[in-house]
């Protein structure tokens, strides 16, 4: 079964039916206006030949532009040992702009520059407004994560308020259950937390060894946002940084976790270097079947096909 990795090009093809449709017409000029003419007639037929070949050759072009993938071959790859879940703040104080452009666009950015760097690393991704939600299981088809980083917005759920603690369950919920070792959950949040209470979650990730990685996002001095009161009235609220209760958190689960600022230098350097570390025992040379490109086969076919058509254009043109 042929696919293609981007059969969007593949309406290329419909520009054959334009080119032929031209070509019959000037055929057509040419019958009516040198009908006496002793050659017309081979005329006629060299440019019907160079038509079918010319067509031919931007077929098998449009083909290898939309990447065909038949057939399979055995590689190699490197997994890593670690599955990484992102846990991603997105309520109402990550808009807070007191870094740019503002706290949660910040966090998206940092998110993919991390996903980008993991090609062989399983990721999956949380959403943590009100209660957590796992927006993308864990998979080595990165586009998806990477796509739903993407559109990360305080409109993607209703709830109010932040649940850091059940965002943080759901996380740990999303490692399979027979994976022991080289899981990491990495948190970006700016601390704030209107319901729940992480250190309730925190023996659990000490017992299961799943590392910790907090990023935090916005400064000590932080930002103000509006928000609506019990009596539905607009007040505005001062939101910071909570540093110290993440620090605070990264100290009591244990298992290499950790705390760092994304505004700091060489932040997500530190970050990356962690999640490709993996687990020793667990990284392994695998071996697997991937489908194979024919973009140079379909270019050279196209070339051979476009070659043939100046030629037959050209031997009847020395016959004449």
């Amino acid at each position: 079964m042929i696919e293609f990795e981007k059969p969007f090009f593949l309406l290329c093809i419909i520009g054959i039916l334009p080119a032929c449709a031209v070509t019959l017409y000037r055929i057509k000029k040419l019958k009516e206006s040198y009908a006496a003419a002793g050659e017309i007639h081979a005329i006629i037929r060299t440019l019907r030949i160079r038509t079918a070949l010319w067509s031919i050759g931007w077929l098998f072009l449009s083909i290898a532009a939309a990447v065909p993938l038949w057939g399979t071959k055995q590689t190699t790859v490197v997994k890593h040992g670690n599955a990484v879940i992102f846990a991603v703040d997105i309520s109402r104080s990550m808009t807070v702009a007191d870094i740019t452009p503002n706290r949660l666009e910040f966090a998206k950015r940092y998110v993919s520059f991390l996903i980008e760097r993991l090609p062989e690393t399983a990721c999956g991704l949380v959403t943590i407004k009100g209660l957590g939600t796992l927006a993308v299981p864990l998979s080595f088809n990165h586009q998806s994560v990477l796509t739903a980083a993407e559109t990360l917005s305080p409109f993607n759920a209703t709830s109010a308020g932040s649940n850091l603690e059940h965002g943080l369950r759901v996380a740990l919920e999303a490692f399979p259950e027979n994976r022991l070792t080289g899981k990491t959950v990495v948190l970006c949040t700016d601390g704030g937390e209107t319901i729940g209470s992480v250190p309730r979650i925190l023996p659990r990730y000490r017992q299961e060894n799943v590392q910790l990685i907090i990023i935090g996002f916005g400064t000590e001095t932080g930002g103000t946002l509006s928000i609506l009161n019990e009596k539905h009235e607009s007040v505005v609220q001062k939101s910071v940084l909570e540093e110290s209760i993440l620090k605070r958190y990264a100290e009591q689960a244990l298992n290499g976790s950790f705390y760092i600022s994304a505004a700091d230098l060489g932040s997500a350097q530190k970050v990356l270097q962690s999640l490709t570390e993996g687990d020793a025992e667990s990284e392994k040379i695998r071996y697997v079947q991937k489908p194979v490109r024919r973009t140079f086969e379909c270019t050279a076919m196209a070339l051979l096909f476009f070659c043939l058509g100046l030629c037959a254009g050209g031997i009847r043109a020395k016959k004449i």
